[in-house]
């Protein structure tokens, strides 16, 4: 079981919004592919637009306190944290550690191809199966997230812009539950945003 670290800010994650590659149905999960390329959709621009407005309407953030949002340097997420930035008046800047779960062979390949990745995660945490970046790895960075955060920030409301497998396995550590069993989480879609709990 994974323990995160003692902090006291209040975390949000986000996924980018709707992509180019989304639009393809194609996985962009290398860093060499993704970082100047594959950046959001119109409907993903507008989507995000929405969700965060959504958000404010809702009174998810602290109107006293200048959020912080952290982002993974692909392009669909820093165009993602950029829109979410103008909306807040937030501080951003991004972290290599929130970007994609890298997929393998299965790189600008059709995104049917995730399954293959997905089907022995929960067996096997560690797996390394097709090239695919394991569980293991994943909720490891995703943690020291919350760790540099926890260091450099207090009592502050920070959004962590992010991908559908980073997020919903560092839920997973803030839920309290198996990080191998990211697929039993409902699926975090574009755009959506979730407040975490803390433990």
């Amino acid at each position: 079981m994974i323990t995160l670290p003692f902090h006291t800010n209040r975390y949000f994650i986000l996924r980018h919004g709707h992509s180019e590659a989304n639009e393809q149905g194609l996985i962009v999960s290398s860093p060499e592919n993704g970082i100047g390329a594959w950046g959001l959709s119109e409907k993903g621009k507008a989507d995000v637009a929405q969700s965060i407005e959504k958000a404010i309407q809702n009174e998810w953030f602290n109107p006293r306190i200048k959020p912080v949002v952290v982002s993974s340097p692909f392009l669909r997420a820093l165009e993602t944290a950029s829109i979410v930035k103008k909306a807040l008046k937030a501080e951003q800047f991004s972290d290599m550690n929130l970007r994609e779960r890298f997929f393998g062979e299965f790189d600008l390949k059709e995104n049917t191809n995730y399954e293959k990745g997905w089907e022995s995660d929960e067996a096997d945490p560690e797996h390394p199966r097709f090239g695919v970046e394991s569980v293991q790895s994943v909720v490891t960075r995703m943690v020291e997230v919350i760790k540099r955060t926890g260091r450099r920030y207090n009592e502050k409301d920070i959004i962590l812009v992010t991908h559908g497998d980073p997020g919903q396995i560092l839920q997973c550590a803030f839920d309290g539950i198996d990080p191998a069993k990211h697929r039993s989480l409902p699926p975090l879609e574009t755009a959506e945003i979730r407040l975490v709990p803390t433990r």
